[in-house]
Formats: structure tokens, C-alpha cells, sequence
């Protein structure tokens, strides 16, 4: 792991002297002057992280430049961590940095960094993939450092800081010769059937437009049932989390449709999900002058013979469902007449 661990014991003391720290009873109060950040984003993005502690009261003032923070003695050591570490340039050692609260247990503060910062709204997503594919409440960005701060478990942590890597990659197509390598196995489930305990980050090979991008990642979500599903449009990375039979098909489904788009229709493929289930998922592809109707007819016909979501793909003319073999059968029998 790249983490530089750093233990921070504050004697309050001390603590009073050097930052202007006022003590009433088991409520501390210190003054942090902004010395960095410059902007009301910065000091905003800055207050928010320094808020991370449970109860951490914190309050920025613009025109003096300085945030006033009241908490335990825990707390305010945690504060004082966060804001020196962050209100500075971008640090040129990007290695992470990490804190734990002094008495606490399964309790992990990081700050991560960027090594390949590319636009704000790039910076965002991977960002929002963070928060929702660990479910990891505690993830607070700050835009002038390409940094974010995260807190939670050891377990979440890693999950997190590993999907931040994951994701940390220049703009553009990722050239990905071995899936396995962007799979990350969550070794605190005890039963990898029914916890959703892997995650895979998916790299799109063929530079598609955002809204057919949109559709493989609503086909990824929607075939599979996955509810934590997310994309970064400038890499063209979708991470996904589930049990191990759903990631596997979502993983198949998304390489399906990440086809060469100038090739010949594709025949029907499909996928029978492991375990000896009558579960079968199969990817139609629908001859480019195919009418509208005739389009609604096939999909309507599908939708009527599966008990689970079919999906229809209008920019890569796909029709992908899901069902018993019997029922993949019957609507591959319609489809036909």
C-alpha cells in the first residue's frame, strides 16, 4: 500500500500555544488561518473535510481568511491534521497520506491524490463512483489538490482508496489486456453468494459517443439488476458491484455491446449463468434496416415472453434478453415470425 502513515498526538498544551486553542471543559475551540487556499470553493471544500469528524463544528470566515473549529481534543487533533495537509499547493509526493484518531478502533482517515488530473467535471465522477460503488458516505473532494478525503473502516477504505486508483488514468481509451487486473474481491464477506462483494471496473474499447455510452451502461444496470453501476465518461470506465455470477454478467454483457461498430451484424450470442440455473441472457442484434415498427413489434414480443427487464438499444440496434432457456426460445420464435 502507498500509504504513508502518520500518527498525530497533540498535547493540548501545546496545542494552545501554537494554533490559539481555547479549552471549556471537554469543548475545544482553535482558529486555523488559511494560508493556501484562495478561493471561497477552496475554503468551503476545506471546511467540509475538516467536518468529517462526528459533531466537528466548523466555521469558515472569507474576509479574515481563517476557520474557527470546536470539538473534542480528539476531534480537534483530526481537524488540525486535515486542514494543515490540505491548505497547501498540491503536494509533488502524491503518496497517501493517512491518520487514525487516537483511542479509536476500525476507524481510517486518507487524503488520495490525482496523478492524472484532467477537468473538473471528470474529477466529479470519479468522485461520485466513490461514494456510490463502496457506499462510502465519507468522501469529501478538494478540486485545488485533485485530492479527496475519505473516512470509514479498514475494509471500506481499501475498497475506496483501490477504486480511486482504478480510476486515476489520462483521458481517453485505456488499452485493458486482463480484466481480472480491475477486479477488486472484498475479503470481509464471508459468503460471496449472496454479498455483493466484488467490483470491477469495465473499460470501453471503441470510442463511443455519451449517449450510446449511456445505453451499455443502462444494459449493464438493467439486464443484470445491478443497482451499483457507475460511468466516468472521460475514460470510458463503468465500475460495477455485485455477487460474483452478476458481475460476471455484466462483465460479458458489456463486451458484447462494446463492438466493433463498423463490423457486420454480430449473430445472437448468449451467456447461461453458472451453477446449473435455467437463467440464459442473449444479445440480438437487429439488421440496420429494420422499420420502427418492426423494431417495437420484436421488443414488445419480448418484453410480453420474459418475466425479467428486457432492454432495447436504438443506437447499437440490440435487443438484449433475459429469461429461462424455454423463454429465450419462444421470443427468438416470434422475433422471427
Amino acid at each position: 500500500m502507498r500509504a504513508r502513515q502518520i500518527r498525530f498526538a497533540i498535547a493540548i498544551v501545546f496545542a494552545a500555544a501554537a494554533w490559539g486553542q481555547t479549552t471549556t471543559g471537554q469543548s475545544v475551540s482553535q482558529v486555523f488561518h488559511f494560508t493556501s487556499a484562495q478561493s471561497p470553493v477552496d475554503f468551503q471544500e476545506i471546511t467540509n473535510a475538516v467536518r468529517i469528524g462526528e459533531r466537528t463544528q466548523a466555521f469558515p470566515d472569507r474576509g479574515a481568511k481563517t476557520l474557527t473549529v470546536t470539538g473534542t481534543p480528539a476531534q480537534v487533533a483530526m481537524a488540525t491534521w486535515i486542514f494543515s495537509t490540505m491548505d497547501q499547493p498540491a503536494p509533488a509526493n502524491q503518496a497517501t497520506q493517512e491518520y487514525r484518531p487516537a483511542g479509536s478502533v476500525n476507524d481510517v482517515v486518507r487524503i488520495l491524490y490525482l496523478t492524472h488530473p484532467g477537468t473538473p467535471s471528470g474529477f466529479q465522477e470519479i468522485v461520485n463512483a466513490v461514494r456510490v460503488i463502496p457506499e462510502m458516505p465519507k468522501v469529501f473532494p478538494y478540486l485545488a489538490q485533485h485530492s479527496i478525503v475519505i473516512r470509514g473502516t479498514e475494509l471500506e477504505v481499501a475498497m475506496t482508496e483501490w477504486l480511486f486508483h482504478q480510476l486515476d488514468a489520462p483521458a481517453g481509451l485505456q488499452p485493458v489486456q486482463n480484466q481480472a487486473a480491475h477486479q477488486y474481491l472484498n475479503p470481509g464477506v464471508t459468503n460471496p453468494h449472496i454479498s455483493p462483494d466484488q467490483v470491477q471496473v469495465l473499460f470501453l474499447s471503441h470510442k463511443w459517443t455519451p449517449e450510446i455510452m449511456q445505453e451499455i451502461v443502462n444494459a449493464v444496470r438493467t439486464i443484470p439488476e445491478l443497482t451499483m453501476v457507475f460511468p466516468c465518461t472521460a475514460t470510458g470506465a463503468v465500475s460495477v458491484r455485485g455477487v460474483p455470477a452478476t458481475v460476471g454478467l455484466a462483465t460479458w454483457l458489456f463486451n458484447q455491446l462494446d463492438q466493433d461498430p463498423q463490423a457486420s451484424t454480430p449473430a445472437p450470442q448468449e451467456f447461461h449463468m453458472p451453477g446449473g440455473v435455467d437463467d440464459v441472457t442473449q444479445v440480438l442484434y437487429l439488421g440496420s434496416g429494420t422499420s420502427t415498427a418492426s423494431l417495437q413489434t420484436v421488443v414488445n414480443a419480448s418484453r410480453a415472453t420474459m418475466r425479467r427487464p428486457a432492454y432495447f438499444s436504438p443506437a447499437l440496434n440490440a435487443l438484449i434478453m433475459r429469461g429461462t432457456a424455454a423463454q429465450i426460445a419462444s421470443a427468438d420464435l416470434q422475433i422471427k415470425q
